[in-house]
Parts: C-alpha cells; structure tokens; sequence
C-alpha cells in the first residue's frame, strides 16, 4: 500500500460510490448538486460584472459649450452620455440658458452611461438698464465697480462725464443714456449729465491775512474752497508762517469753486529733525469734488492728516512741516494717487495710479 492510498480512499468515501447505502449515495449527489449549482450562480455573476465593466462602449465627450440646454442634453444622449446640470449667472445677458463650461471637457473619451457636469448660465444678475437718475455720481461708479467685480463687467461709465449747472445737488445724475429698462445684450456703455449745483450760488472770502498757513489751510478745506500756496522768505516786519496777502481779497463775493490764492511767509525755528516744504502736484479735472486726503507717514509710522477736504482736481498745493523723511501720501476717495518722500533726492512725487 502506497503513502496516497488512504488519503485516496478517504476521497472516494466522499463521492458516491457503490459501497454507499441507497440513501447515503442519494444525500451525497444532493450536496454536490447543491454545490454545483451555487458554483456555476457566482461564476455567472462574476463574468456578468467583468463584461458590464469592461465591455461597456466608449465614447468621445462632445464640445457643449454655447449650446442652449436642451440641445446639449439631446448632444449627450446621443452618445449614451447624461447630463448633469449646475447653474450660474454670467456677465452676458444673452448666455442665459446657454452651456457656459463642462467637465469633462470636450475631446475626453470615457465610457457610456457616464455623467458630463454642465455649468449653464442664468442670465446676468441684471438684464436690463436702472434708473440712476437721483444717484450720486460717485455711488453709480461703486456700483458698477461692485457689479464688474462680482458678476463681469456690464456697463461702463463713458468719461468724461458731462457736467452742467442745474438746481440738483452738485453731483447728482440728472439725465442718462440708454433709458431707464433697455435690455441688456452685452457690455453697455453709459453716458450721464451731473449737476453742478446752481450757478449762482455765491460765498464770501474770510480775511486769511496774518493767520499761520496751518490754521487758514484747515478753516479753507473745512469750507471746500480751492486754494493754491505760494511761500516765500519773511521780509522786514512780517511773522514767519503766515499768511500774507490774498486773492480774492476779504470780503469779496464770488461763485462757489473760486480759487482763493494765499502767499504766505517761511516758516522759522523748523524743530531739528523736521523739514518745512510746499507739496505742489496737478491733479486731473474731476467732473464733481472727490473726497482728498493728504497724510504724512513719519519713519516710525505715526500717521498725520495735513489736508482732508473735496476738491474738483488742479493744481494742488500743501504747505507741511514733517520729520525728515516722512512720507507724504495723496488719496482720492481713500485710494493712493501719488507719494513722496519728504528730503529724498530731487522730491519727486512717486505715481501710483
């Protein structure tokens, strides 16, 4: 007897054979049909997932993008593809309903029965014109502003801005074109008439004469009244810092906006370590006054206001005393326009537009 024979024999006690009862061999061909049947459900069900996974058709994503919804849809239903669908508003009121992106993109094989997300427009957060008549122009420039920055632009200011004397409030839009609820199509361009105030509206010059620079700079630019500065050295009796002459003269009637011109006197015993100057910078026309803001950032980064007031643009002039190499920043409705360092080689004013 071979070492294989009593596994051999334990085998065919396992199997039906003639040495079995009627019932015994009947019991074991039950459970190897049992078994043969449960086999041959797994092995179906494998192959059926294996050909479902591997089997299934390929196809090239189409390019969808501009396409209104429906076709898109009918587009990938075509190559046993499904829509899925995300909306957004867009900057061009006429993509409404149109196919703004997709992932996959275009070109992308990938099999059948797969999902293509679709991102379509809503249309723009406003579809037509509003009624800006009444608004300040400087709060329609920071809603076009917020709108470009949020949603794309949509309408733009045309510049320069028509200005005319009329009863409204200086700076109130009064007239504006394209009317009030024009549909939007795409990238408008809005032109607008702002007031000027009325023209005959007239002030009274106060007498500036022997006040220091600093005293009659702040009084004028609490009253919004332009002026220029013109400094030079003290002569004979006259006090240092001061201003010395005027025009218009005191007491004179004259439109609102007039420039008053001030010469005023160097001033002396400048503290050591600060410098005496005269900021002197062109400003562009503004179509209506624009809050101005002048400071001084000495190097230790104390900040000074030496000018806050509204101004329509031209020549700028401030007379400062500041620490050595402070610098000097100009602002148009808290934005940067220009800066210098004050006793920095040449002085010149560093643009930051």
């Amino acid at each position: 007897m071979g070492p294989m024979d009593p596994i051999l024999d334990k085998l065919r006690d396992l199997v039906p054979n003639s040495r079995d009862d009627a019932e015994t061999r009947h019991f074991k061909i039950l459970v190897y049909l049992s078994v043969g049947i449960i086999a041959l459900m797994i092995i179906a069900a494998v192959a059926t997932f294996l050909l479902t996974i591997d089997g299934a058709e390929q196809t090239m994503v189409p390019d969808l993008r501009g396409m209104d919804l429906a076709s898109a849809a009918v587009s990938l239903q075509d190559r046993g593809l499904y829509p899925r669908v995300q909306l957004r508003y867009s900057a061009n009121p006429t993509d409404k309903g149109n196919v703004l992106a997709q992932e996959p993109p275009a070109g992308t094989v990938v099999k059948s029965g797969r999902q293509v997300t679709l991102q379509v427009s809503k249309g723009a957060i406003i579809d037509k014109v509003e009624n800006y008549v009444g608004w300040k122009l400087t709060d329609l420039e920071l809603h076009l502003q917020t709108l470009s920055t949020t949603y794309g632009p949509l309408l733009q200011l045309e510049k320069p801005v028509t200005s005319v004397f009329a009863s409204a409030p200086a700076g109130t839009i009064i007239q504006q074109k394209p009317a009030p609820d024009t549909p939007l199509t795409g990238l408008t361009t809005l032109q607008v008439v702002v007031s000027l105030g009325t023209q005959s509206e007239n002030i009274k010059i106060a007498d500036f004469k022997g006040v220091d620079f600093k005293s009659a700079m702040n009084l004028l630019a609490q009253l919004n009244v332009p002026f220029v500065f013109t400094d030079r050295p003290a002569s004979g009796s006259e006090p240092p810092g001061e201003v010395v002459s005027q025009s218009p003269d005191p007491g004179s009637d004259v439109p609102k906006g007039t420039v008053v011109n001030l010469v005023m006197t160097d001033p002396q015993d400048v503290p050591d370590g600060y410098l005496f100057g005269m900021l002197q910078k062109t400003l562009p026309d503004y179509p209506v006054p624009v809050d101005l803001t002048v400071q001084a950032i000495s190097p230790d980064a104390e900040k000074t206001t030496l000018l806050s007031t509204q101004s329509s643009g031209g020549l700028l002039t401030v007379p400062y005393v500041v620490k050595e190499s402070s610098v000097i920043v100009v602002s148009i409705f808290s934005k940067e326009l220009f800066r210098l360092t004050v006793g920095a080689p040449g002085g010149d004013a560093d643009s930051t537009d």
